[in-house]
């Protein structure tokens, strides 16, 4: 995965906790753990908790004795995930690696098999219909939609290293999101074409698509994988270097419906993966770990 400048770590974590956005019991984080039934759209709702999500990243405390404690909201996120432990040779980290990664008894768990609850019966519904002529088809981001990266943030203390996190990446270190094999199952089974959107560098394709497959995703078409490019594709109009995750996905999106297309659900952890052009349906995953605007 690549995170650039503009990742915001767990500090950020404790704002918008205060804010009521991320942790278990919030709006944000059970968006969709029921699906409403047809004729009812969460979309307003999503876009409307991304605004607050930015409103809190520019907030500045002025009293630091009523801000959540950054240790106390770390202590909360572990609770919230649960732990157990796998091993990982990781070139660059170490053999044998011992990693935590989230317990299939979590909260964590229990949300996530909500929310594909939710999103099968979505897809079941009439709701999901493409527009007439159109190909149906699923959006995913890869990075703690597909694939969880606790593992990496414990054993960083919460922090990120391009460097270190390269190595986690290119080892396929990361297990499967509880649920999310079986909804990819289900959608490619009730003939929607899935498409992967990930901020993640081309340089990575081969480590990306080496994960998701032993991790139960099966083989990945490679003109389904997007991921950032070294130079613009025709089909965005920001340039490479500081196109905006909104930027880069949203365009991405437009650009697969041209193909003949219509998206009727995309899946995210960040509220960056969901907003713009062409999502359908907004499913937001649950991630307190960190921010991307």
């Amino acid at each position: 995965m690549t995170r650039t400048a503009n990742r915001l770590p767990i500090i950020l974590g404790v704002a918008i906790a205060a804010g009521g956005l991320v942790f278990g019991g919030s709006l944000a984080a059970n968006a969709h753990n029921q699906y409403p039934g047809p004729g009812h759209s969460q979309s307003t709702q999503v876009d409307r908790e991304a605004s607050n999500a930015l409103a809190q990243n520019s907030f500045v405390p002025v009293d630091g004795n009523t801000e959540s404690n950054v240790g106390i909201v770390e202590d909360q996120i572990k609770a919230y995930y649960g732990s157990a432990t796998t091993t990982y040779n990781i070139p660059g980290v170490g053999d044998s690696v011992t990693a935590t990664i989230p317990s299939s008894t979590s909260n964590y768990a229990k949300q996530m098999n909500g929310i594909v609850a939710g999103a099968e019966r979505y897809l079941s519904s009439p709701q999901a219909r493409p527009d007439r002529g159109k190909k149906p088809a699923i959006v995913f981001d890869v990075d703690d939609t597909l694939l969880n990266t606790y593992d990496y943030e414990i054993a960083n203390a919460f922090g990120y290293n391009p460097t270190v996190n390269g190595y986690w990446v290119n080892a396929g270190a990361f297990p499967a999101v509880p649920g999310m094999v079986g909804l990819y199952q289900f959608a490619k089974s009730h003939g929607y074409t899935v498409f992967f959107i990930t901020g993640r560098p081309e340089a990575q394709r081969a480590a990306t698509e080496a994960n998701l497959a032993s991790t139960g995703y099966g083989t990945i078409d490679d003109s389904k994988l997007f991921l950032k490019q070294p130079t613009t594709p025709s089909y965005l109009s920001c340039a490479a270097a500081s196109c905006t995750t909104i930027e880069y996905k949203s365009g991405t999106r437009a650009h697969i419906e041209t193909q003949g297309y219509d998206i009727v659900a995309d899946f995210g952890d960040q509220y960056s993966d969901l907003t713009g052009a062409s999502h359908g349906e907004q499913f937001k995953l649950p991630n307190p770990m960190y921010y991307l605007p």
